[in-house]
């Protein structure tokens, strides 16, 4: 599922990082819309179902984009920029993400994401300020496993004052253009949401379109 962010739920895996493996493309504008069953985003349920969009801009391992979604409540907006890049063979990104809503769904969220990838491992890391009321530190930081190009294991965690973790298993698997995606997921109870939605085991399927 490797596009610029792996924000491409389309494909089932939903860590919205840059792709480190992403694959060359004729043009350097890509565009994707979608569907998912449940909006599930580190672990955390958002809302029940939504249609998303994105576009992405790279060039010499430069890459801005926005990615979007309905949710209960309005609408989810992101926008990231970054430079992705290779060192001894290991493929690595550096970058800057913003997660904005309307309708108060929730408050904004800003971070400074990196990572790297060798041969089918990824550790992906984020450090961000949650602008409520009185801002909150966070840090995410997760490590996956490609078993196949198209099956991957992972484990994230939230640190400083956002509490929880996930293990998750997304499975991705492109049919005549277009991308289906399944994710199950298994959060703490000091994960943050409602009551059912937290220690609990879900499945969210995506299909999508990449142009």
């Amino acid at each position: 599922m490797k596009q610029i962010l792996m924000v491409l739920l389309l494909l089932g895996s939903f860590p919205k990082t840059y792709a480190l493996e992403k694959e060359p493309v004729d043009s350097n504008i890509t565009y994707n819309v979608g569907v998912m069953s449940d909006y599930w985003y580190r672990g955390v349920f958002q809302s029940e179902s939504a249609v998303m969009f994105g576009a992405d801009y790279e060039k010499n391992g430069i890459y801005v984009g926005t990615w979007m979604a309905d949710v209960d409540k309005g609408l989810e907006y992101d926008v990231y920029a970054g430079y992705g890049f290779t060192v001894l063979g290991v493929d690595s990104y550096i970058g800057a993400t913003g997660y904005y809503y309307t309708d108060d769904f929730d408050s904004d969220y800003q971070e400074i994401n990196t990572g790297v990838s060798y041969s089918g491992f990824s550790v992906d890391y984020s450090i961000g300020e949650y602008k409520t009321a009185k801002t909150q530190d966070y840090t995410w930081t997760q490590v996956s496993y490609a078993i196949m190009d198209n099956l991957i294991v992972s484990y994230g965690e939230w640190g400083k004052e956002l509490n929880g973790s996930v293990y998750k298993v997304n499975f991705n698997k492109t049919v005549q253009g277009l991308d289906l995606g399944v994710e199950v997921g298994k959060n703490d109870s000091d994960t943050t949401g409602a009551d059912k939605y937290v220690d609990t085991t879900y499945a969210t399927f995506s299909l999508g379109l990449a142009f």
